[in-house]
């Protein structure tokens, strides 16, 4: 029984260890890299062209899904507030991306150097 349960055990771990490996090595986001995936399971070009047209489908539903659930939120977001409060939501998200600013603050924005800063921080004055 003992070893029952470690040839089970082995069945279920090796697979998923080996899935787990496909995961962000130089790929694209959010899936399994398909030159490595190639190289590993011994894909045909059959299969690796296959996977990449499989990938590209699911990205294009991705953003199909990404575009309804945006203007879903933005309709019922005009249920909640009035006109002007939306008018005014409206004007001030397309300020922030004429003026190049990148949504959240952008990539490495340190503490401090949030909306309203004058960007002379200690390190900077």
């Amino acid at each position: 029984m003992n070893k029952t349960l470690i040839a089970l055990a082995a069945l279920v771990v090796i697979p998923t260890a080996a899935i787990a490996g496909f995961g962000h090595h130089g790929g694209d986001r959010g899936g399994p890299n398909v030159e490595r995936m190639a190289r590993i399971l011994d894909l045909t070009p059959e299969q690796q062209e296959q996977l990449k047209t499989l990938r590209a489908e699911q990205a294009k539903k991705r953003d199909e899904m990404r575009t309804a659930m945006q203007t879903e939120m933005q309709a019922k977001m005009q249920t909640i507030l009035t006109k002007e409060q939306y008018a005014k939501m409206a004007d001030l998200r397309e300020s922030r991306f004429n003026k190049g600013d990148r949504p959240m603050g952008g990539r490495g924005m340190g503490p401090g150097m949030g909306a309203g800063c004058d960007g002379m921080g200690p390190r900077n004055k």
